[in-house]
């Protein structure tokens, strides 16, 4: 009777702690599924929709029935479509194959660019170019370039006239360098 005791008392103890070791791995589990859904609902309201979508689907699969990550989800098809290439890519696809100028001012010079890059596109890019201040519109030089990329085209013309050229999301900006706000001081990252 003793020997059945223990036994029954053995595996009752090794039930529960058996149970005890299993739900923890389950906790842990949902912690790590929650962590996950934070980075995924953190990646969403940063904007960054591809990165949420890889972490909000890895939580879908495990959990289907989470509200927050289908609509999350939901959102992210219906909104999140990928954007268009920046204008600094647009322009770095289109090569000029030739450039010559000779003692232009900078307006000459960008109303030349365009049309050679509308030539250059077959009429599928017309280069955005605002020009901030008016420094570098008054100054003349000469420009012979062949077969180059817009954006080197536009840097070394900006460069002629001691300008500065940085990208926005819709066009290229040129202004004068003692204009140049502290934030567009950072160099030109390169297209990609």
């Amino acid at each position: 009777m003793k020997t059945l005791l223990l036994r029954l008392f053995a595996l009752t103890a090794l039930f529960a702690l058996t149970a005890l070791f299993a739900s923890t791995g389950i906790l842990r589990a949902a912690d790590d599924l929650n962590v996950v859904f934070q980075q995924g609902r953190a990646a969403f309201y940063r904007g960054d929709y591809e990165t949420a979508k890889v972490y909000l689907t890895q939580v879908a699969t495990a959990a289907p029935n989470h509200t927050e990550t289908q609509n999350l989800l939901r959102y992210i098809n219906a909104h999140g479509k990928k954007a268009g290439p920046t204008p600094q890519q647009t322009y770095a696809a289109v090569i000029l194959p030739k450039v010559d100028f000779s003692d232009v001012t900078l307006p000459e010079a960008l109303d030349g660019l365009r049309i050679l890059t509308k030539n250059a596109s077959q009429g599928r890019v017309t280069p955005n170019i605002i020009v901030k201040g008016t420094a570098v519109n008054e100054k003349k030089f000469s420009l012979t370039l062949n077969n180059i990329p817009l954006t080197q085209a536009l840097e070394y013309a900006v460069q002629q006239v001691g300008g500065r050229l940085t990208y926005d999301k819709h066009a290229a900006i040129i202004s004068d360098l003692a204009q140049a706000e502290p934030s567009n001081l950072a160099p030109t990252p390169p297209a990609k």
